[in-house]
């Protein structure tokens, strides 16, 4: 590719053109070797990291509106990786767990995720990719 070097120099454009292909690469190899999406993926990263929660809770950690939260849940209680029951500890709500087929689905997924990301960064030194992670890390949560 053979851009402008203003577009070279400018971190924010090399950031994106970085992310959204890494995003595509990512997507198409979670879609074809696990037969989940990048956001089935997130949610149940979501539930492996964090527990049993609320639907609603699970969206706004990932910043899903509450429609597409609906259906992301819905598909994967159909596929059985994850499963809706009543919150013991408020019976008039319901959270969502990882079955056990959805925790082996996730940590299938996550190593595919860590491959897919040294492959990506093979370029950077494993320091520089730390501190890369650090950097962008940084910026995200400022």
């Amino acid at each position: 590719m053979d851009l402008p070097p203003t577009l070279l120099a400018t971190t924010t454009f090399v950031l994106h053109k970085v992310g959204a292909g890494s995003r595509r690469a990512l997507a198409g190899r979670l879609a074809d070797e696990t037969g989940l999406s990048l956001w089935e993926f997130a949610a149940l990263a979501a539930l492996a990291d964090f527990g049993p929660a609320a639907q609603r809770e699970v969206g706004d950690r990932l910043g899903l509106d509450p429609s597409d939260m609906v259906r992301l849940m819905d598909g994967l209680i159909a596929a059985g990786l994850t499963e809706r029951d009543r919150d013991p500890a408020d019976r008039r709500r319901y959270r969502l767990s990882l079955t056990p087929e959805g925790r082996r689905a996730f940590e299938r997924a996550r190593e595919l995720v860590e491959r897919v990301e040294r492959e990506t960064l093979a370029p950077l030194t494993r320091a520089e990719r730390e501190r890369l992670r650090e950097l962008v890390t940084k910026i995200f949560t400022r």
